[in-house]
Order: C-alpha cells, then sequence, then structure tokens
C-alpha cells in the first residue's frame, strides 16, 4: 500500500508540473504584443502632435491620472485636454523608452497590460527651454484594444518649471 501511495504521489508531482495540463489561462503574449504596439503608436503620435490620430488609440471610458502633484484622475475630456495641453505648450516632443515591461494584475499574473520607463524631451514653445525628464507609463487596455487607464509618473511640476525658466 506504501508503495502505491509513494507511486500516486510522484505521478501527481509530475502532473503538477505540466504547464499545458488544465491550463485554461488566457494567451497573453498575443495580447500584449498587440497592446504594446497601441502604446508605442500612441507614444510615436505626440512626435507628430497627432491628437485626433490618437483619438481612436483612446477609450471614451478612460481614467487617467496625471503626474501633476495632487492632481486627481481624469476622464476622456480631461485626458484629451491634458494631452493638446502638452503639445500645445511642446514641439520636439519624444519619448525613448529604455524598456517595454507586460503588466500583471494585482495577483501578478500577465493580463495584456504595459508598462513603459524612459525619457521624454521637449522644447517649450514659449521659452526654447529643452527639457527632459525621467518618466514610468502604465496603461491598462479595455476589449477592443483602447487604453482604458493610463497611469503617468515623472516630474511634470519640474517639467514646467524648468520649461518656463529665464535664461540667467
Amino acid at each position: 500500500m506504501k508503495k502505491i501511495t509513494l507511486l500516486l504521489a510522484v505521478v501527481l508531482a509530475f502532473a503538477s508540473c505540466d504547464q499545458k495540463a488544465g491550463n485554461t489561462a488566457p494567451d497573453t503574449s498575443a495580447l500584449y504584443a498587440k497592446n504594446l504596439a497601441t502604446a508605442q503608436k500612441f507614444f510615436e503620435l505626440f512626435k507628430t502632435e497627432d491628437m485626433e490620430a490618437q483619438k481612436p488609440l483612446i477609450c471614451p471610458g478612460i481614467t487617467h491620472y496625471p503626474p501633476f502633484h495632487g492632481a486627481s484622475p481624469v476622464k476622456y475630456d480631461g485626458f484629451i485636454a491634458n494631452t493638446k495641453a502638452w503639445m500645445d505648450n511642446f514641439d520636439d516632443i519624444t519619448y525613448e523608452a529604455n524598456v517595454w515591461l507586460p503588466g500583471t494584475d494585482s495577483l501578478g499574473v500577465l493580463n495584456g497590460s504595459v508598462r513603459t520607463y524612459g525619457v521624454w524631451t521637449a522644447k517649450n514653445t514659449m521659452t526654447g527651454n529643452v527639457i527632459k525628464t525621467n518618466a514610468y507609463h502604465s496603461f491598462d487596455f479595455n476589449g477592443k484594444g483602447q487604453i482604458h487607464i493610463a497611469q503617468d509618473y515623472f516630474d511634470a511640476s519640474g517639467v514646467m518649471a524648468a520649461a518656463m525658466k529665464k535664461a540667467e
């Protein structure tokens, strides 16, 4: 009886190591690749300041967490206004991604979301000052592949102060 129990334990141990057996989790690699292309396109459109081309990439129910100190989350109209303000106040906007990463849900399970660390560079339209700042962004997507939650983390207040600083 001990041999049967031991044999059964060994079989169950090997069966539990089989990643394909009973795995009903969706393939997030294809979903991530699709969402990554959307996020990269969203950033690329800052170079041409094409707000209209960005709009289809954004979910009408978006929740955006702006990078300014004390800022509250905004919905679609606030997101569009904030993005337009950046485009109106800066030219030669570029985002150089250091890394793109797949995101996870609160349990650490890959979910198709996209994360990125990189550097923004732009020239202020009023002063000509060039700003450069490190940033972190995260994007969650809806079922249509649109950006549903956007979170931006960088020193936006410091960027604006540096952009408006008079030459010494």
